[in-house]
C-alpha cells in the first residue's frame, strides 16, 4: 500500500537553531528524513515539508505547479521555524531543494548559512533526466498497484509535459548565479564525483562567483542523491562539522 511522504519537525528540547530542509525535484521529504535525523540527534532541530504538487501520489500533480509555487513554500517553511522562536536558521536543500536553498539566503539576510546538495548551478538536461523522472513517476504507480496500460497513457502525458517544467527550472538557476553577490553568508556545496545529473564543473564555477568563499565537499563515486546513497555517512559528517562552525 502507497503511504505518502510526510512533513517532518523533529524537535530536540536542547535546541537552540534549527535547519529547514528542502527536498529535490520529483522527490520528497523521505529524501531528508535521515540527515534530519542526524542533526536531531547532534542538538538541532529540523523542520522539512513537502513542496506543493509532491508525494500526492499522482505525479502529475507536481507539473500543476510553479517555480513561484515552491519558493514561496520555502519562505512559508523559514517562517515555521521562526514562529517557533528559532532565531539562528540555516537552510539545507538536495537537487532543486539545493537551488530554492541558495535563492533564500540572497532574499533573506537573517538565514545564517546554508548548504546546497547536488544543485544544478549549471542545467544539465538530458533524455537521461526525463528518464529519470518517469522512472520514479512509476514507481510510485506501481506501489498504487496501478495497472501498467494506466501507466503507459500516465507516462507519456508526462514526458510531454515535464520538458515546460524543467526549462522553469533551468531559469530559476540562471537567475540564482545573477544574485551570487547578494549571498553574504558562508555556504557548504557538496557534490557527487558519480553524478550523472549534473555538470561536474558547476560546484566549483558556482563557488567562484561568491563573495566568501564556500566549503567545497566532493564525494568519490557518489551519484545524485547524496542523503541516501552510499555517501550520506559522510555527508552528514560533514554537514555536522559545516554548522557546528558557522550557525
Amino acid at each position: 500500500m502507497y503511504q505518502a511522504p510526510k512533513s517532518f519537525f523533529f524537535a530536540n528540547g536542547q535546541a537552540t537553531k534549527a535547519v529547514v530542509m528542502f527536498h529535490g525535484y520529483a522527490g520528497s521529504t523521505n529524501d531528508m528524513r535521515m540527515l534530519g535525523r542526524y542533526l536531531q540527534r547532534h542538538g538541532y532541530a529540523v523542520y522539512c515539508a513537502n513542496f506543493a504538487g509532491h508525494a500526492t501520489g499522482e505525479p502529475r500533480d507536481i507539473l500543476t505547479k510553479s517555480i513561484d509555487d515552491w519558493l514561496q513554500d520555502a519562505r512559508d517553511a523559514v517562517s515555521y521555524v521562526r514562529d517557533r522562536g528559532y532565531k539562528d536558521i540555516a537552510v539545507c536543500g538536495l537537487s532543486l531543494g539545493g537551488l530554492i536553498a541558495t535563492w533564500m539566503l540572497a532574499e533573506c539576510r537573517d538565514i545564517k548559512t546554508g548548504i546546497a546538495i547536488s544543485a544544478p548551478y549549471i542545467m544539465r538536461v538530458s533524455e537521461h533526466f526525463y528518464d529519470q523522472f518517469i522512472y520514479y513517476a512509476n514507481l510510485t504507480y506501481q506501489a498504487q498497484v496501478v495497472d501498467t496500460a494506466t501507466i503507459a497513457i500516465n507516462d507519456r502525458a508526462l514526458r510531454q509535459a515535464v520538458p515546460k517544467q524543467v526549462a522553469e527550472i533551468t531559469h530559476l538557476s540562471e537567475m540564482v548565479n545573477k544574485r551570487t553577490r547578494d549571498i553574504h553568508q558562508r555556504i557548504m556545496i557538496a557534490q557527487g564525483e558519480a553524478d550523472d545529473m549534473l555538470n561536474l564543473g558547476s560546484a566549483a564555477t558556482f563557488a567562484s562567483q561568491l563573495p566568501i568563499e564556500p566549503i567545497i565537499n566532493y564525494y568519490a563515486n557518489a551519484g545524485h542523491v547524496l542523503t541516501v546513497n552510499e555517501a550520506h555517512h559522510a555527508l552528514e559528517a560533514d554537514i555536522l562539522h559545516f554548522l557546528d562552525d558557522n550557525l
